[in-house]
Formats: structure tokens, C-alpha cells, sequence
């Protein structure tokens, strides 16, 4: 399913010249269209993906995992001069950032905390249980979605754990660097949770590094070199050439190193 069909820059005010529009990725933005259920965004770190993909998750109304609005000063500025053509707008999904999900276990664990805090307050005063229950019910539903805790977990282990409760069907989800904690195996994992959600009417757009990634089953790349955005093959890609040389030869790398 493709909610989210395209994306184009309509500057409201011309005029409009320092960050994000000094850089080349979004001054030359032109009209970015969205063919295939998943589309991974790749280029060197510099070339503005994270920039992109913020300004698209602000304009699309999409939420951050703790379910907060997405805002930032640049991503109200691009939210003004971003116009997206919808099929069908979905309010399912998320927009997720590495550095987001250690700031919302932190924030899960100052939920418990201050929710059984609460509930010894009340116990110690002797009050009626009833007063008891909205913190013992928020305990409850926490451990229902992520059992004993996601801070109990491997990063990468919390990082999938919250894919799996959180992913929909129907969804958009704007997804920035999502390897960051995993394996290889985890990585295939991820695809795997992918492949389930894209035959239930989700979409996905992608920044990544990683050529696993990058291989998913009939997925639109879109590949950033000068700033301009182009489609590209997978067997065409510089960060897969990269590796396979290197996985077939790393000896001929490294001695120069």
C-alpha cells in the first residue's frame, strides 16, 4: 500500500536561504515520488537524509515512538514549504530516530517509577484502593506491551521488541538509521518484520547504510549524489560495491590503511 505518494519543495518565501536550503539535498528538491511500498533513501553522512526524512514526518503529521508531534525548528521550517500528494493519509505509524529510543526507555522507566511511587503513597496512608488503580492499570499495560521491560534487554534485542508491539498495519513508517544496534542477524529480522507489515498495507521509507537493508524484496532506492536525488539498482549502489569488495578481500583494504 502507498499512502504517501510524492513530496515537493514549494518555497513560500523565496528568499529563504540558510539551513536547511543551503543544502543541496532539499534546494534541489523537485518532485520525489514514492512508487513502491518501501523506498530506502542512501548517501554519505553529510548529504541530509536525517534532514529530509524529519521534514517529511513533520509534514505528514507522523508521531515520534513516544508519541509526541515532531517538533523542531527545522522541522516547523520545512513543514511550511513541503507539499505532499496523498493516496490515502494514514494516521498509523511513527517516526523513529536512534537517539529517540534511549530518551523514551528513560521515560518508560520514569513512568514506573513515579507509578509505583504512587502507589506506595497511597498504601502508606491507609487510602482506599481505588485511588491506586489508574497507577496500578498504567503499570499493567506497560508490562502487557513490553514485559518485564525493554531497559532489561540488549539494545538491539529493546530495538526490535518495540518494532514488533509497535509496528501496525496500515501504517507510515519513517524510519532513520534503524541498524544502528543490529546484528546482521537482527537486521534480517527486521526485514522479515518488514515483509509482514508491507503485506498489511504498510509503507515504509528507509535512510540507511546498511546494503541488507538496502536488499529488501522490490523496494524503490533512492540514491543522494550532488545533491540530486536519482533511482538506482541495488548491484549499482557505491555502499554495496564497498562492502562486497571489502567482505572478498579485506587484506587489499586495510594495508593501506
Amino acid at each position: 500500500m502507498i499512502h504517501l505518494k510524492s513530496v515537493r519543495l514549494e518555497m513560500i518565501n523565496k528568499e529563504l536561504t540558510g539551513y536547511p536550503y543551503n543544502l543541496p539535498i532539499i534546494r534541489n528538491l523537485d518532485d520525489i515520488r514514492f512508487n513502491k511500498p518501501v523506498t530506502i533513501l542512501v548517501g554519505e553522512n553529510g548529504t541530509g537524509k536525517s534532514t529530509l526524512l524529519e521534514g517529511l514526518a513533520s509534514s505528514s503529521g507522523s508521531i515520534t515512538i513516544g508519541g509526541e508531534n515532531v517538533e523542531t525548528e527545522l522541522s516547523r521550517e520545512l513543514m511550511d514549504n513541503l507539499k505532499l500528494v496523498w493516496s490515502i493519509k494514514t494516521r498509523k505509524g511513527f517516526y523513529f530516530r536512534a537517539n529517540d529510543f534511549i530518551n523514551f526507555i528513560k521515560r518508560l522507566i520514569d513512568i514506573k517509577q513515579e507509578s509505583k511511587q504512587a502507589i506506595n503513597r497511597i498504601a502508606d496512608k491507609g487510602k482506599n484502593n481505588l485511588e491506586a488503580m489508574p497507577h496500578a492499570r498504567t503499570l499493567y499495560e506497560l508490562e502487557k506491551l513490553y514485559g518485564q521491560g525493554l531497559e532489561y534487554r540488549s539494545h538491539g534485542e529493546s530495538f526490535l521488541d518495540l518494532f514488533k508491539v509497535r509496528f501496525q498495519p496500515g501504517g507510515l513508517y519513517i524510519l532513520d538509521e534503524p541498524e544502528a544496534p543490529l546484528s546482521p542477524m537482527k537486521q534480517l529480522t527486521l526485514i522479515s518484520m518488514m515483509k509482514e507489515m508491507v503485506k498489511a498495507k504498510s509503507q515504509f521509507i528507509i535512510a540507511t547504510h546498511s546494503p541488507m537493508l538496502m536488499a529488501f524484496p522490490d523496494a524503490d532506492i533512492l540514491a543522494i549524489e550532488d545533491g540530486i536525488i536519482k533511482n538506482v539498482s541495488y548491484d549499482d549502489l557505491e555502499h554495496v560495491n564497498l562492502t562486497r569488495d571489502f567482505l572478498n578481500r579485506p587484506e587489499s583494504f586495510l594495508r593501506h590503511l
